[in-house]
């Protein structure tokens, strides 16, 4: 690969082309998918334009909109995909009706994912409707970009595959670094169709399978999680699960510790020739990147309509009707094609996984104020029976990968239809019930984006709500993705004015003694500690 990728060109001519439209300010929310464009915009010698940072996309594109009217001159604002698009259609409505030229340039996954319900994926060409005056949607730099002078709001979507930067590598969870040629980009390829009956691909697909892993997904009711804990122990595969799904404590030696380090390794060996996946879209890592790999074929049965991927047979369990209906089918075909027969190196990968796992401890152990030691502790601390919350994103991952094994009786909630970050808090109110105490944790650009949600506790009397921030100024999932420190939205903002606003009890750290019904938990990791322990993890990872 060359030093620039066919992103970097893409985003490189669509900066030009706003450039030669007369923008001359840029209002960039840095996120994963925008990556080449927010690079494309680092300032140069001699460039007069602005390019002005934001972690909330609603405040970014209402500036904007001021600044377009201040100078009457187009201003753009950059986004990354999914639920970052949609923050700017109140802005595109106010724009649309004042004449205003706010250009919105939405950075979007390749087209082959469009109607698939993969991580981060909307269907964004048409986002903005009638409020647009003109619609672009680009994936290849050859493709045209005309602007012309641009008399209201614009909307110019860029789809960028990965890898998004050169030399650039996914670090929010392992990715399949060993065994590169494997992978290609499947931004040409079309999606399949979805299919109204899918049971005959799935059985052919069962029964040719020797050596599968189940990825377990989220579920929200326990009779779907008895059936995939049955389906799991009928295939006899190793697993690897979301804390959401509800049987990780109940897999015992099925179960892979080590999440995406371990699939990564027996990928790299051999050891799986397939991927089995139950239940909602996953946030493991290895989930996106199963849709670079044209070797292993991936089932996913779910309740949802969304196949997660690009590719791949999906398989909807249908509405009324208990998920084991769907499952007993999959165990059938497996029964009568003969057990799945992994390949010699299973017991030495559980062997390895067992030793990262116990490495992870040590490590925790030895950095008890690295963020993920303040995750385990939460999950050790909460009192049995909770809800508990997860707000997206980094929390999710952290949870999964660092959390207690043990059975702790957490009922869990997520917010991930399109992995957005915003409405996390109130959607954590909304779900909240009495009885129980109720947790949520989230990061702090996470509780910054629903600064307003605490105005919901007036409706939630009786209830004992407590909000966990970890505060580690800034969004940190992008530390170990890009050098660019604009990612990161560093910052010092603290939350104690925020719950004094509500009326909310304030606790800086792990409170001592009694809490009162409403409390937010501020917790503010070591940077130190926590870039030892992921270090640590990737020293361990290597052995």
């Amino acid at each position: 690969m060359g030093s620039v990728n066919p992103n970097q060109s893409l985003a490189s001519s669509v900066v030009e082309r706003l450039r030669a439209a007369g923008v001359r300010t840029f209002c960039i929310c840095p996120g994963g998918r925008n990556a080449p464009l927010v690079e494309a915009l680092e300032p140069r010698a001699g460039d007069s334009a602005e390019v002005l940072s934001f972690f909330d996309e609603r405040t970014a594109g209402f500036f904007a909109f001021g600044r377009a009217r201040r100078d009457r001159a187009p201003v753009a604002v950059v986004t990354t995909s999914g639920t970052a698009a949609a923050e700017l259609l109140p802005v595109m409505v106010e724009a649309h009706y004042s004449a205003v030229p706010v250009v919105a340039v939405t950075a979007d996954r390749p087209r082959a994912y469009r109607r698939s319900g993969a991580p981060q994926t909307i269907e964004q060409v048409g986002l903005y409707g009638v409020y647009a005056t003109l619609s672009l949607d680009l994936e290849h730099p050859c493709e045209p970009c005309a602007l012309p002078r641009l008399s209201g709001p614009a909307h110019i979507n860029v789809c960028f595959s990965e890898p998004l930067l050169a030399g650039w590598q996914a670090d929010d969870g392992p990715a399949f670094e060993g065994a590169p040629s494997a992978f290609r980009d499947h931004a040409d390829r079309p999606a399949p169709p979805a299919t109204d009956d899918a049971w005959p691909e799935a059985r052919d697909f069962m029964e040719r399978l020797r050596r599968p892993l189940i990825i377990a997904g989220g579920l929200q009711d326990d009779s779907d999680s008895r059936d995939l804990l049955r389906f799991c122990q009928a295939v006899g595969a190793p697993v690897i699960a979301e804390a959401s799904s509800g049987i990780r404590s109940a897999l015992g030696p099925s179960l892979l510790r080590s999440g995406d380090a371990a699939v990564q390794r027996g990928f790299e060996q051999g050891v799986f020739d397939s991927v089995i996946r139950v239940g909602d879209v996953p946030s493991f890592r290895v989930w996106r990147d199963l849709d670079l790999s044209l070797a292993q074929p991936v089932l996913s049965v779910s309740r949802k309509p969304w196949r997660g991927l690009a590719r791949g047979v999906h398989v909807q369990a249908p509405a009324g009707e208990p998920l084991l209906a769907s499952v007993e089918q999959c165990i059938s075909a497996v029964q009568n094609g003969g057990a799945p027969a992994h390949a010699g190196g299973i017991a030495a990968l559980f062997d390895w996984d067992r030793a990262l796992t116990v490495g992870t401890d040590r490590l925790l152990a030895a950095n008890p104020g690295s963020e993920p030691a303040i995750v385990r502790r939460l999950s050790e601390t909460i009192p049995a029976g909770s809800f508990v919350y997860l707000g997206n994103s980094l929390p999710i991952r952290e949870w999964n990968q660092f959390a207690t094994f043990a059975d702790r009786g957490f009922v869990f909630g997520e917010n991930r239809g399109a992995n957005g970050i915003d409405g996390q808090v109130a959607s954590f109110l909304g779900w909240a019930r009495s009885g129980i105490d109720n947790w949520a944790i989230v990061g702090d650009l996470t509780a910054l984006y629903d600064l307003s949600s605490l105005w919901a506790v007036r409706h939630l009397e009786g209830l004992r709500l407590r909000l966990v921030v970890i505060n580690n100024g800034g969004g940190r999932i992008f530390k170990r993705m890009f050098r660019n420190e604009r990612f990161q939205n560093r910052h010092a903002t603290g939350f104690e004015a925020w719950a004094a606003m509500w009326g909310a009890e304030y606790h800086r750290g792990f409170p001592e003694g009694d809490v009162g019904p409403v409390a937010v938990m501020e917790l503010r990791p070591d940077e130190a500690q926590t870039d030892a322990v992921w270090a640590g993890i990737a020293d361990e990872t290597r052995r």
